[in-house]
C-alpha cells in the first residue's frame, strides 16, 4: 500500500504569546475564589444519594455536611492565579503567502485535484519568492481582507465566568513593514532616581510606523494623541496595507 502524501501549508500569520511589557509592570497575584451558586439553588435542584442510590432528605444532607467545609452551592478555589498589568503581543503577516498557495511538488500544500478546482474558480498561476504558486482572485481578497483586519485588531480573550471578566482594553496599536519599529514605538525605560528601580512605559511615534492610541491609554502613560476612533483607524490602515500589496506580480 502506497504511503499517503502529506499535505501541509505554513500559516501566513505568526502570532506571538501575550507577554508582560516589562516584569515590573505586570504581576501574577494569587487570590481565593468561589463559584457561588446560592441564588440558583431553587432552580437547579440538588439531588444527593447514599451508597445504595437512595435519595437523601434535606435533613439527612444537612447532617452529612455538618462540621465540614463543604458546600453544595459554593465551590471554593484557593490560591488562584490572576495575571495583571500591561501586556503586549506581536503579529507578523507574510503577504507573500497570504493569498498564494505554493505549487512546489516536493512540499505540496494542496492536492492535484484541488489545484484544478482552484484554477476553475479563478485562481491565477503566478510566481513569488518561493517559486510557482496559485494566487486568489481579487474578489476573494476583497472579501477576506476586511474580516482579517477586523479580527486582528478587535480580538479578545473571553470567559463565561463573571469572576474572570475583564474588558482587556487595547491601549495602543503599532503597524509597520519594519519589525524593528514595533518595539521602538512601545517600550519601557528603567529608572532608579528614588533608589528603587522602576520601569516607565513609553509609547511614541517613530519613523516608518503608524501609531494609534486609544482613550483608556491616557490613564497609563502621558499622551496627547489619544483618540476615540484609534482602533477604527488602525483597522483601516491595516486594510489599506493588505489591499495595496501586488499579490499577482510579487517579483516585479
Amino acid at each position: 500500500m502506497a504511503k499517503k502524501e502529506s499535505i501541509k501549508r505554513r500559516s501566513p500569520l505568526s502570532i506571538s504569546a501575550m507577554r508582560p511589557i516589562h516584569p515590573l509592570l505586570a504581576g501574577l497575584p494569587k487570590e481565593n475564589l468561589s463559584f457561588d451558586r446560592s441564588n440558583t439553588s431553587n432552580i437547579n435542584e440538588i439531588i444527593v444519594r447514599d451508597s445504595d442510590g437512595k435519595i437523601l432528605s434535606k435533613e439527612e444532607v444537612a447532617e452529612m455536611l455538618e462540621g465540614s467545609a463543604r458546600s453544595l452551592n459554593r465551590k471554593w478555589i484557593q490560591d488562584n492565579s490572576r495575571a495583571t498589568g500591561l501586556f503586549v503581543y506581536d503579529i507578523a503577516i507574510d503577504l507573500r503567502r497570504l493569498f498564494s498557495i505554493s505549487l512546489d511538488l516536493f512540499e505540496p500544500e494542496v492536492t492535484p485535484e484541488l489545484i484544478t478546482e482552484l484554477k476553475e474558480n479563478g485562481w491565477k498561476e503566478c510566481k513569488n519568492d518561493f517559486g510557482d504558486c496559485l494566487t486568489a482572485p481579487k474578489e476573494i481578497r476583497e472579501k477576506v481582507i476586511p474580516n482579517l483586519a477586523s479580527s486582528l485588531i478587535n480580538w479578545r480573550i473571553t470567559s463565561n465566568q463573571s469572576r474572570t471578566f475583564s474588558l482587556m482594553e487595547t491601549l495602543a496599536v503599532v503597524i509597520s513593514n519594519n519589525a524593528n519599529k514595533l518595539p521602538a514605538a512601545i517600550r519601557t525605560k528603567l529608572s532608579d532616581e528614588t533608589g528603587e528601580q522602576k520601569a516607565k512605559l513609553i509609547v511614541e511615534k517613530v519613523d516608518d510606523a503608524d501609531l494609534f492610541i486609544t482613550l483608556p491609554a491616557a490613564g497609563y502613560f502621558i499622551t496627547e494623541s489619544e483618540s476615540a476612533d484609534a482602533l477604527e483607524n488602525a483597522e483601516n490602515k491595516l486594510k489599506e496595507l493588505l489591499t495595496s500589496f501586488d499579490y499577482e506580480n510579487q517579483l516585479k
